[in-house]
C-alpha cells in the first residue's frame, strides 16, 4: 500500500481528525479510514500524494480522532452544532457568523472576531484557522 504525504497551506489546520502541519508530512498507507482519505483529498487546504515516501517516526502527528470535535459554546454565542468530525472548525466558524457585525465590542481591531466570543479553551491557532475559513466562505457566497 502506497504512504501519503499531506502538507497544509495552513500549519495546523485539521482534517479527518488530524491537525496537519505546513511541512509536509508521511503517514503509513493504512493510517486513515477510506472515509479519511476521501475527505483529505477534498480539502483545498491541503495537498495529498499518494507514493512511496519514506514514512517518518510519527510520534508527534494526532492519531486519527474517533470524537465529533464538538465545541461548547459560551453563553453568549448561543447553540452551535455539533460537527461530525468532517470540519473540526465548524462551530468556530458558527460562532463567528452568528456576532453582529456591528458591536465593536466583539470585534477586534483589524476586523478579527476577539477571543472572547470563543469557548473558554479555543486554541488561537484553531481561532484563526477559523475566522479565515469564515472568511474564504464569505468571499465565495
Amino acid at each position: 500500500m502506497p504512504s501519503i504525504r499531506i502538507s497544509s497551506a495552513i500549519n495546523g489546520f485539521r482534517r479527518a481528525g488530524v491537525a496537519h502541519p505546513s511541512k509536509p508530512t508521511v503517514y503509513p498507507g493504512d493510517y486513515f479510514s477510506d472515509e479519511q482519505i476521501r475527505q483529505l483529498k477534498a480539502e483545498p487546504r491541503l495537498a495529498v500524494e499518494f507514493g512511496d515516501f519514506e514514512v517518518e517516526e510519527l510520534e508527534q502527528a494526532d492519531p486519527p480522532a474517533d470524537q465529533t470535535g464538538a465545541v461548547e459554546p459560551d453563553s453568549a454565542s448561543g447553540d452551535v452544532t455539533p460537527d461530525n468530525g468532517e470540519n473540526l472548525l465548524q462551530p468556530l466558524m458558527d460562532i463567528i457568523g452568528k456576532l453582529d457585525p456591528h458591536d465593536e465590542k466583539l470585534w477586534n481591531k483589524d476586523g478579527s472576531p476577539k477571543a472572547a466570543n470563543f469557548p473558554q479553551g479555543t486554541t488561537a491557532e484553531d481561532r484563526a484557522n477559523a475566522w479565515e475559513m469564515f472568511q474564504a466562505q464569505a468571499d465565495k457566497a
